[in-house]
C-alpha cells in the first residue's frame, strides 16, 4: 500500500523539520559566508537568524555568486 501522507503536513514533525533545515541551512551558509568574507559581522548574523526556511533557500543561491555581503543581504 503506497504511502500518501507527506510527513511535512504532520502537524507536530512538519513544523519541527522545517525548523531543523532553517537552523542547518543557517549554520551552512555562515559558514560559507566566513570562508569568503572572514568574520561574520554581527548584522549578517542578526539577519541569519531571523531567517524562515524559504529565506535560507533565496540567501543560499545568491551567496555562491555575489561579490560582497551587502549584495548578499542587500544592506
Amino acid at each position: 500500500m503506497p504511502i500518501t501522507d507527506d510527513i511535512m503536513d504532520h502537524d507536530l514533525l512538519g513544523p519541527l523539520i522545517r525548523r531543523g533545515m532553517a537552523t542547518g541551512g543557517r549554520n551552512i551558509i555562515r559558514l560559507v559566508i566566513e570562508k569568503r568574507f572572514g568574520t561574520v559581522p554581527a548584522w549578517v548574523q542578526q539577519r541569519l537568524d531571523a531567517m524562515s526556511w524559504p529565506e535560507v533557500e533565496e540567501t543560499a543561491d545568491r551567496v555562491l555568486d555575489a561579490l560582497s555581503l551587502e549584495e548578499i543581504f542587500g544592506k
